[in-house]
């Protein structure tokens, strides 16, 4: 294959008051980290005045004609020598904000991960306005560690917890290795980041006695019962229970009804089966792209004085019926994994959570002990 040929060539810019030099290359140069074609490359600072006024811009013009003629032939000169190292230096100004916007706004991303991504992203313009490819290195990403663990939530002021700053380092870190596989940093640094550990927090649920009690007490919103009732029976999240609509609601005479949905947190297809008592609480059937629960607002305050009328004194909260579905489901017997599936985890560590919980095995354990 021939070498590509350079030529310089002024684009002119928006104002019309001044030309770009641009370095056309033909054929074009394939960049292997990219793995994209490099065809044309705008010389940052080189400008020409379009009608230039005085003695002084014409001199600016001359000068500039011959910086920009002599790096045109000092790049014929590195493509003849195969030396391709300005690729990479061009690549490496690139701003790494705006990839992670993209990586944010990219298609198939559920509506939660997104907002989690713009959260990061304010983040890093807090810590760093300008931060490019280059910039990315194991004292950047410390320095982001540290920040996320120590300084206030952007709109809150306070401090995140160290779950939530583990959350977005993590998608940071998943940022890091995609710019790697898709060749925007030179080196896979993410096994060499220490990670944000997780700790151990106090996970809420509901016995069976004080899900009874909900279940026997009038709610002032009927809807509300309904939804939160169907997910202690399903397991549900309420983003995905908010977003069911009729035709995810399926029949057959071996399974009875099931719903078959994509959750909004994972973007993972699931079927699951449900009982009669749930299909109880389904309100009258409506149009198949009407949802099934139409109408529904979060109303934390109004599910919480529920919960006091109902004699609960736990805080309540729309994922502690999550919470309490898995931990029934446990205590009756459930294979664990039978629960990892209903919950619809991708990793059996996360459904090994429900097991620290107090379930009917630990009961049955600390009776046999009589002295």
């Amino acid at each position: 294959m021939k070498s590509s040929k350079v030529t310089l060539r002024w684009r002119m810019r928006k104002d019309g008051l001044m030309k770009i030099a641009v370095l056309d290359k033909y054929p074009p140069i394939f960049n292997s980290r990219t793995g994209k074609y490099s065809r044309n490359e705008t010389i940052k600072g080189m400008l020409l005045y379009v009608k230039p006024k005085d003695e002084l811009e014409k001199l600016h013009n001359k000068n500039t004609l011959l910086r920009a003629r002599k790096i045109c032939a000092e790049r014929q000169q590195q493509i003849f020598d195969n030396d391709f190292g300005f690729l990479a230096s061009d690549l490496e100004n690139k701003d790494f904000l705006v990839y992670f916007e993209k990586l944010a706004k990219r298609r198939g991303i559920s509506s939660s991960s997104r907002s989690t991504y713009l959260i990061v992203l304010e983040y890093l313009k807090q810590l760093s306005p300008e931060v490019k490819i280059k910039h990315i290195n194991l004292n950047f990403v410390n320095s982001f560690r540290e920040y996320l663990l120590y300084k206030p939530h952007f709109k809150t002021l306070k401090p995140i917890s160290q779950n939530t700053a583990s959350s977005y380092f993590s998608k940071f870190i998943f940022s890091l290795k995609l710019a790697y596989k898709e060749g925007l940093l030179k080196e896979n640094i993410a096994p060499k980041i220490e990670r944000i550990k997780c700790i151990d927090t106090k996970r809420g649920y509901l016995t069976k006695e004080e899900a009874i009690k909900l279940k026997d007490t009038p709610c002032k919103d009927e809807l509300q019962k309904r939804i939160c009732l169907f997910m202690i029976y399903t397991g549900l999240r309420i983003s995905d229970a908010e977003k069911l609509i009729w035709d995810d609601l399926e029949h057959s005479s071996e399974v009875g009804y099931y719903i078959r949905f994509q959750h909004q947190k994972t973007s993972t297809q699931q079927t699951l089966p449900i009982n009669d008592e749930a299909f109880a609480l389904l309100p009258e059937r409506g149009e198949p792209n009407d949802r099934i629960f139409k109408g529904f607002k979060r109303k934390y305050r109004l599910i919480k004085n529920w919960a006091k009328e109902a004699g609960v004194s736990k805080n309540i909260g729309y994922h502690i019926f999550r919470h309490s579905c898995a931990t029934m489901l446990i205590n009756s017997g459930v294979p664990i994994f039978t629960v990892m599936s209903i919950l619809g985890h991708k990793e059996v560590k996360t459904t090994m959570n429900y097991v620290n919980l107090l379930d009917k095995n630990k009961v049955d354990a600390v009776k046999t002990i009589k002295l």
